[in-house]
């Protein structure tokens, strides 16, 4: 045997070794191939159990269906059965047909593989129309094909760009639906250039004000300016924000047009798009009081909307997002982005798949319950506590059913209250506005001002009041430290701007009464004290605090006061590890935390359990494993 046939064996043996990801975009890297010489097959399969072609000569049969319209061209599949390719001009389209043996598909378009110049960028501009290509991308494409007539390396790079757009993404969704059947990698698109064409490109943005300026604004002026209905039903998509949604323009909307797509949102909308509609339609009723019906319903609906129930629209919504983001985390898509970005980016995603299910006869309660059985939650808790070292204001906890429809109820209260003036029918108004509203009684007090996905890291702009303040301190100061001592300051932790030292004061009170509680007894409320105070400690990074923490908590389970399950108190662990920013004083701090629970575990199980919620822990954030090997070897040790 040759060295080239031996080379070829070994490297054909290696990727087959290999994860599919891995494999497949190795495959894909034509660097890789050419440096390894590496020669490769490919074939195209029409439909999920169509007939299978070799690339290169189903191309040449279309290009020769092109150039003979109305004329049967011939190509043989890989099982030799000879299909007949048939191009026909419609209007200004042409469609394209394949046949064998009584067996008919309607395919793609192969207009770009056309050697009529004229052919090929008329095709492109109307589909770049259609899909709301972004302008760079355009005119890149534009001039490849006002060139050469395209290899059929390019013309797959240009389909693939065309998929990773997200009216692309939403067809092929929809199309799905009809079907009754989607996957998850349909679901989840991978590629990075697929959300920026989505929610805006990140740039260099490290904050959410940044990426605001530079990357929400442009891509809804941009989608807007090239299509005014379609790019306003997208831009919506971005609203995970209420100050996104200020961006978004209606004036060179016609009434009618205006009014057609708050129906249809009324009537398939995702969640997101009709609270980003809701804010829009407030700020201007002055000018469009026809919005007012739309508002009205789709408010009713947040407000009657069950949360507990599986076909709640916000428990969709819930599901839909736990399944984006823990995907996007499972495949390092957005790895190296703000978690805000990558949260705003799952929450749109989320978004388009709702409305592909919403405007489909499928059962809400069914995709809810099946996104469910994926056991993606984990995964998504997990990164969400890694994420507090960043964000440490939104804990992964927050994306319930529950706390969303009450985000979603403030947001509203707070947007009817900047456009009182505005809000003139009565019905609107007793709906809206004042105590006694049907919003006001929604839900309780403080849920609907807690933090939003995107406002990890924004300090609540609300300075703490004096008297609240005054309370917190005496509270603290007391002889005798009870669980409700800490509350004023729990409370008050994520909903104003603490000034500083108020961590260090609660650290101080922990240590005068040497970490001894009166009232310990109630594990469960003892257990929400702890968890309250490392919140403090993380939103006012609070190392002292957290060090405390540490120390009480060790000592509550010395003296039986606190037997939590190891899983529930890594959680603990966890968020006051966001007190400290730097990764490695944060990767170090949770690590040796991590270790003493891991010689805490009482049996068997438990450790095993552990172990595994340990292992994929140090997997998402590698930062970890160092500080946490003993841990590792003392459970795998125990458990096996």
């Amino acid at each position: 045997m040759n060295r080239e046939a031996t080379q070829s064996m070994l490297v054909e043996a290696v990727l087959n070794l290999l994860p599919p990801d891995i494999r497949h975009a190795l495959v894909e890297d034509k660097s890789f191939l050419e440096r390894l010489d590496i020669s490769t097959v490919i074939s195209v399969t029409l439909g999920k159990n169509g007939p299978s072609f070799l690339r290169d000569r189903l191309y040449d049969g279309m290009r020769n269906a092109i150039r003979n319209q109305g004329i049967a061209v011939t190509v043989q599949d890989q099982n030799d059965v000879a299909w007949e390719v048939l191009t026909q001009q419609q209007g200004e389209t042409l469609v394209f047909s394949i046949c064998a043996g009584g067996t008919r598909y309607s395919i793609m378009d192969y207009s770009a593989l056309a050697e009529d110049m004229t052919t090929r960028t008329d095709w492109f501009e109307k589909t770049a129309k259609e899909i709301n290509f972004d302008g760079a991308a355009t005119q890149n494409w534009l001039d490849n094909l006002r060139g050469a007539q395209l290899s059929n390396d390019n013309f797959d790079e240009l389909m693939k760009d065309i998929a990773q757009t997200p009216v692309s993404n939403y067809l092929t969704l929809q199309a799905g639906m009809e079907r009754g059947s989607a996957d998850v990698a349909t679901l989840v698109p991978h590629e990075l250039r697929y959300y920026e064409r989505l929610v805006g490109h990140l740039g260099s943005a490290m904050t959410v004000a940044e990426y605001i300026e530079t990357g929400a604004k442009p891509l809804i002026a941009g989608l807007q300016r090239r299509n005014d209905s379609q790019g306003f039903l997208y831009a919506l998509l971005t609203c995970s924000l209420g100050l996104i949604a200020e961006s978004i323009r209606i004036e060179d909307l016609g009434r009618e047009e205006l009014t057609h797509a708050y129906q249809w949102l009324s009537e398939h909308g995702d969640p997101i798009s009709r609270i980003g509609a809701v804010e829009v339609a407030l700020s201007h009723l002055d000018t469009h009081p026809e919005l007012a019906p739309f508002i009205e319903q789709i408010v009713e609906g947040f407000v009657t909307d069950d949360p507990e129930n599986d076909s709640s629209g916000f428990a969709l919504f819930c599901a839909m997002i736990v399944m984006v983001a823990s995907e996007l985390t499972r495949r390092h898509t957005l790895k190296n982005a703000p978690p805000f970005y990558r949260k705003h980016a799952a929450i749109a995603q989320a978004s388009l798949v709702i409305r592909a299910i919403n405007e489909s006869s499928i059962d809400p309660a069914s995709v809810t319950q099946w996104a469910q059985s994926l056991g993606l939650g984990h995964i998504f808790f997990l990164q969400g506590l890694i994420d507090l070292r960043s964000e440490p204001r939104w804990l992964p906890d927050f994306v319930s059913a529950d706390q969303l429809r009450a985000e979603f109820i403030g947001r509203i209260a707070n947007a009817a209250s900047r456009n009182e003036a505005k809000i003139q029918t009565e019905s609107l108004r007793a709906l809206l506005l004042g105590p006694d509203s049907t919003l006001a009684s929604a839900v309780r007090w403080p849920f609907p001002i807690l933090p939003g996905p995107l406002e990890g890291a924004i300090t609540p702009r609300l300075p703490i009041p004096d008297n609240v303040l005054n309370d917190v301190r005496s509270a603290l100061e007391a002889d005798r430290l009870e669980a409700n001592s800490f509350v004023g300051l729990v409370n008050a932790a994520l909903l104003f701007d603490l000034p500083e030292g108020q961590s260090n004061l609660a650290a101080a009170a922990l240590q005068r009464v040497k970490f001894s509680i009166e009232d310990a007894e109630d594990e469960s409320k003892t257990f929400g004290l702890i968890s309250g105070l490392a919140i403090v400690a993380a939103v006012t990074r609070g190392t002292d605090l957290a060090d405390a923490l540490r120390i009480l908590t060790r000592v509550l389970r010395h003296r039986k006061r606190l037997t939590a399950d190891p899983g529930n108190e890594m959680r603990i662990a966890m968020i006051a590890a966001a007190s400290f920013e730097i990764l490695e004083d944060w990767a170090r701090f949770a690590g040796e935390w991590i270790t003493e629970i891991a010689f805490k575990a009482e049996d068997k199980e438990t450790a095993k359990q552990f172990l595994l919620t340990l292992r994929r822990l140090v997997q998402l954030e590698p930062a970890l494993a160092r500080h946490c090997a003993v841990a590792d070897a003392a459970l795998a040790a125990f458990a096996f």
